[in-house]
């Protein structure tokens, strides 16, 4: 395994820093090389003041460092997520009811989590109670650096804000944030790229449903030049899906707008994507309350 120096080496380069930028005042230029290629280590409290300067958390350290499927928090979100894609209900629930027994803050976050998930496939998320997801709005707004564990829990974890507006713009600015930073580690660009995707879809819906028609919000969002890298097919796909949705309620010509919208829904079926029944949902959905908006606008 890498040692802990090799693993804040990877971190500074990605982040184009120099030795000096983050060990001055720290630990000698001397040192500060011998500890990147594994011959010295440092006490915690020189350690905590290194991660400081790279900006990141412990958390997020400890993700980088174990190499995302080693961290134990994100090997518990994968089982939640696997859960939740197989709509394995009651095993949600018992997962939730499990971690909430445990008073420690990480068991709570993933109750909080599993709850929201049973929410996310058998519910409508805009509608849920966000009392017990409280611990997971509470660790995403108090934590200052994201790491990608925080990125995926706030897919689904951005409806505990739909009546946050303040909070909602804190946590994307947050997203754009972590997107950035991650996206030179090209061992994490697929989990970033979809998340980021989910993200952007998750967020056209609330503000829609929460009647904020304000399309140049939307624009700054979905056409977001950062997000013009993305590559991943997958979360291309979601994010033109967004853009549909949004000219659903937006768009110079509702007939078009909606035929455009089915004829994507059409194509993903025939395709057999894997993400079909969700976004057929979602159309499903948005469709009348669009079509009421419109009608309002006349």
């Amino acid at each position: 395994m890498k040692t802990i120096g090799a693993t804040i080496k990877t971190i500074r380069k990605q982040k184009r820093l120099t030795q000096k930028e983050v060990y001055m005042g720290i630990v000698s230029r001397n040192f500060a090389s011998r500890f990147e290629n594994g011959h010295n280590s440092v006490e915690s409290e020189k350690l905590f003041a290194i991660l400081k300067r790279l900006e990141i958390s412990p958390n997020e350290f400890q993700f980088i460092h174990y190499n995302n499927s080693e961290y134990w928090f994100n090997s518990i979100l994968s089982q939640l997520d696997n859960d939740a894609s197989k709509k394995k209900t009651d095993t949600l629930m018992k997962k939730h009811a499990e971690f909430r027994k445990n008073p420690s803050l990480d068991s709570q976050i993933l109750a909080a989590i599993a709850y929201i998930k049973i929410y996310i496939i058998g519910n409508n998320p805009l509608k849920m109670n966000i009392d017990p997801a409280y611990p997971l709005k509470n660790h995403l707004t108090e934590t200052k650096y994201w790491s990608v564990f925080e990125l995926r829990a706030f897919v689904d974890g951005i409806f505990i804000f739909r009546k946050d507006p303040v909070g909602l713009f804190n946590c994307m600015t947050k997203v754009h944030e972590v997107y950035k930073k991650y996206k030179g580690f090209t061992e994490y660009s697929y989990i970033i790229e979809q998340s980021v995707a989910s993200i952007i879809l998750n967020y056209v819906q609330i503000e829609l449903t929460n009647f904020n028609y304000n399309s140049s919000t939307f624009q700054k969002i979905t056409d977001n030049s950062c997000y013009s890298t993305i590559t991943d097919f997958t979360a291309k796909l979601t994010i033109d899906f967004a853009r549909l949705i949004i000219f659903l309620y937006l768009g110079s010509d509702q007939k078009n707008d909606e035929a455009n919208c089915y004829e994507f829904i059409r194509i993903l079926k025939t395709l057999q994507h894997d993400d079909y029944i969700v976004f057929k949902e979602i159309y499903q959905y948005h469709l009348p309350l669009s079509q009421r908006y419109r009608m309002k606008q006349l």
